[in-house]
């Protein structure tokens, strides 16, 4: 019984002993991340490989005994290697460079390693096997292509074109679109500045219209119009893309023309700017035309027109078109030439449709031209006559011929009356 109760304790302590050795182990965890997130086909990429010991025991002679890999995936063999020991609670990093096929198509990869280390705890080899997983994405370069109109005018309301083109293989998804000014000069109609996009095949382009407002104060020049995109790739990853595009606001007008006075020879054109922007080195022209002619200067200088503003013009103005009767009463005895010819002829000149040309400068400097057309009755004759023509040939014709012959023989007549009469008296 002695030799019991002397034992006892010395089981005891190698059963402590014992439990607390089978308690303590090391534990090597394993978590991966790549740089880039994304990698495109034909290009290098690094894996990064975390090790931390989670035990409470310490880990020996940790090593890369293989790394097998998807087709597409190539890893650097010189990662195979002895990554040295880790205590308990410790970790440490490593890189392994890999390669992506330029054929590779989109999706995700796996890279797989085996992983052994020593435990000193029970002096035994454990072994892990953590995967990592790499994504491939061809590229999918969303982008503007362009921007249109992109010249705006101020107080204009107008449809603001977004043209959007995928230039990559692969389609996109869930695009959302998101554009702002400064100072909100250009403002969305009855939406918001946000557009969604559900999908676009890749190569293939799509134009986001939006109906805008440019604010009527907005003073002329360039504005940045900043673009966001955001869309899901083929592997799900969400992309983000800024860009900025330059906006026109001002540069042209309107003008409107009207015929102020038409006297005289002499017509007057009021000229009026009717756009919101201001015109300088304005001057209206006539240019050729089939209706209408100018004599003198064809084209006069109004100087600067602001807004409201106008100004006249005035050009010496005939029409082309007239229109003209003519009378002719011609006698003629059987084939002879005609002895008498008589012509009335009178006309007056009337046109519609005057084509005046305005040229100016707009804000920004650039040359316009704009063309009006104007309605224009002229009632000056272009040509007024009444003439009478009487031609002798040598024949008389039979009317005058017996009138002639009358008149004779009346005068014949009366002298032989007056004779007679003067020899009786005597």
């Amino acid at each position: 019984m002695k030799k019991i109760l002397l034992i006892l304790p010395f089981i005891l302590v190698t059963i402590l002993f014992a439990n607390s050795a089978l308690g303590a182990q090391a534990l090597i965890e394993a978590t991966f991340s790549t740089n880039p997130i994304t990698v495109s086909p034909g290009s290098d990429g690094y894996l990064q490989l975390a090790l931390k010991n989670a035990g409470t025991a310490g880990a020996y002679s940790i090593q890369v005994n293989g790394i097998s890999y998807d087709p597409y995936i190539t890893v650097d063999s010189s990662g195979i290697r002895n990554l040295g020991s880790l205590g308990s609670g410790d970790s440490t990093t490593y890189f392994f460079k890999f390669s992506v096929s330029s054929s590779a198509p989109t999706g995700l990869y796996t890279i797989m390693f085996s992983i052994d280390y020593y435990n000193s705890a029970d002096y035994s080899w454990s072994e892990i096997n953590p995967t990592a997983v790499v994504s491939v994405q061809a590229p999918s370069s969303l982008g503007i292509s362009s921007v249109e109109p992109s010249t705006l005018s101020a107080g204009e309301t107008t449809t603001l074109n977004f043209n959007l083109e995928n230039s990559g293989v692969d389609a996109i998804s869930n695009i959302v679109l998101t554009w702002q000014m400064p100072d909100n000069e250009i403002l969305p109609l009855g939406l918001s500045n946000r557009q969604i996009i559900p999908s676009l095949n890749g190569g293939a382009s799509v134009t986001v219209p939006v109906n805008v407002a440019v604010s009527s104060s907005a003073s002329p020049g360039v504005y940045p119009l900043t673009i966001s995109l955001s869309y899901f790739d083929k592997s799900g990853t969400k992309q983000n893309v800024t860009t900025s595009v330059g906006i026109k606001i001002g540069g042209t007008t309107n003008f409107d023309v009207a015929v102020q006075d038409s006297s005289s020879g002499t017509t007057s054109l009021s000229i009026a700017n009717i756009g919101v922007n201001p015109a300088t080195s304005v001057s209206v022209s006539i240019p050729g035309q089939q209706n209408f002619a100018v004599s003198g200067a064809s084209s006069i200088y109004l100087g600067t027109l602001n807004s409201g503003d106008f100004g006249v013009a005035s050009f010496s103005i005939s029409s082309r078109i007239s229109s003209v009767n003519r009378s002719t009463n011609v006698n003629m005895p059987g084939n002879a030439n005609p002895n008498n010819l008589s012509v009335n002829q009178s006309g007056t000149s009337a046109g519609k449709g005057l084509i005046v040309e305005i040229s100016y400068s707009d804000t920004s400097g650039a040359r316009q031209s704009i063309q009006k057309e104007v309605s224009l009755n002229l009632a000056t004759a272009t040509s007024s006559s009444s003439r009478t023509v009487t031609r002798s040939t040598g024949l008389l014709s039979g009317t005058v011929l017996y009138a002639l012959i009358s008149v004779i023989a009346i005068v014949i007549v009366f002298l032989v009356w007056f004779f007679k009469l003067r020899k009786r008296k005597k």
